[in-house]
């Protein structure tokens, strides 16, 4: 069939590309959210899944918290308990705390006990597998929680912006940790919002940070939807040049799972969250329940491009998240919150689909692509098989076409 035909095919029957899946994992054994999370990869093939503290439905205040962490043995294995996370300085357990691996270890950040008087947490913490115990390190200069981490270099740990629980109100300020020296400094701060925000996400890639979204205390803790992309010197990590980038395509969200790190073609992936700031509970500041969103999005550094992704079967949408974490060929996304007072120990790897669009691997998709799927159709070669369903046909133009609008996630 001639291209031209092809082509009217796609505009008289569009297909809608599927951008990748989710897998099931094993489930927590409780139903928890707001828990810090991350991974390790033990560099033969297995890894090993984190997750510390939380909170359990009903989440109405202290008494729910848990000190309670897990760990996942992946493939084959189960969620089994580890060490309790350390308690606060009042013996209380903690949430909104942050948890990144840096060069195989993992460090447990920040964190604040749910009550009256909120205290936000300052101390640092190595989680030891070997022993099964924690490690007190520098503590934060200016503790904060909800905050945004981010791993630069496999040594520098970010915390962008944040709540800061001796003053109760958000905080500009960047922190930049050097696991080489155990010692802290600021950064350039954020440009805005003019106060910081809370419950924002993000990540890195490359030397790229991204934050978008969260609450900014305005007195009504309302919604941003905001986006920000700051450049690291890679001289001085301290120094970063930010911009405000326009808004990104869905919703805004709160506390969604922003990826700890970028896809190997330089993305930083955002799911979940809602557009409805909350406390604990899930029900909104403003006397409405908070419902989460199902929206995942991909923020592609190299070419400061959003996507909307498609990803199958349908999955309880969930927020209340700390982050998405890396796991072999995918991202763990590790319990979350399915509604105000609802819970879940669901757990769920992302696996995206590769950039078959890109037939010449060079990570772009373009008139040199086209040519080739041309040249691989008229051939009926396997590589011009698009939608991946073993055969060759017209279908594979409209998933060609889709597959280069996206471009490589």
């Amino acid at each position: 069939m001639k291209l031209v035909s092809i082509a009217l095919s796609l505009i008289i029957s569009p297909v809608l590309a599927q951008d990748g899946q989710w897998v099931p994992l094993p489930p927590l054994p409780e139903s928890i959210s707001n828990n810090a999370v991350t991974s390790f990869d033990h560099g033969d093939g297995t890894w090993t899944l984190y997750s510390f503290m939380g909170i359990r439905p009903p989440a109405t205040g202290l008494a729910n918290a848990t000190l309670h962490s897990y760990k996942l043995d992946w493939p084959g294995g189960q969620w089994e308990p580890i060490a309790d996370a350390p308690q606060d300085s009042r013996g209380r357990a903690k949430v909104a705390a942050s948890a990144v691996t840096v060069a195989g270890s993992v460090y447990l950040i920040g964190g604040y006990s749910p009550s009256r008087t909120e205290i936000t947490e300052k101390r640092l913490f190595r989680y030891e597998p070997d022993t099964d115990t924690y490690t007190q390190l520098a503590d934060v200069p200016f503790e904060v929680d909800d905050t945004v981490p981010a791993v630069y270099s496999d040594r520098y740990i970010y915390l962008i912006s944040g709540w800061h629980g001796p003053i109760n109100d958000n905080t500009t300020r960047v922190q930049v940790y050097d696991t080489h020296h155990d010692t802290w400094q600021q950064a350039t701060p954020i440009p805005g919002p003019s106060d910081g925000l809370f419950g924002h996400t993000g990540g890195i890639s490359g030397n790229t940070l991204l934050y978008i979204d969260g609450s900014v205390s305005d007195g009504g803790f309302t919604i941003s939807n905001s986006v920000y992309r700051g450049t690291i010197d890679p001289d001085d990590p301290s120094l970063i040049a930010w911009e405000e980038l326009p808004a990104h395509p869905g919703s805004p969200t709160y506390r969604a799972a922003g990826s700890l790190g970028a896809t190997p073609n330089g993305s930083i992936l955002i799911v979940g969250g809602t557009d409805n700031p909350y406390n604990i509970s899930g029900n909104g500041y403003d006397g409405q329940p908070a419902m989460p969103l199902n929206q995942v999005l991909a923020y592609h550094a190299p070419r400061d491009r959003w996507v909307t992704l498609y990803i199958s079967p349908p999955r309880t949408p969930t927020m209340d998240h700390r982050n998405l974490v890396p796991l072999a060929d995918g991202w763990a996304l590790v319990g979350g919150m399915t509604g105000p007072n609802e819970a879940t120990g669901a757990c769920w790897q992302l696996i995206l689909e590769p950039c078959r669009a890109d037939l010449n691997s060079d990570g772009v998709t373009d008139a040199s692509d086209l040519d080739l799927w041309i040249n691989a159709y008229n051939a009926q070669s396997p590589q011009a098989d698009q939608n991946n369903d073993g055969q060759v046909t017209p279908a594979d133009f409209s998933a060609f076409v889709a597959g280069a609008r996206r471009g490589c996630i």
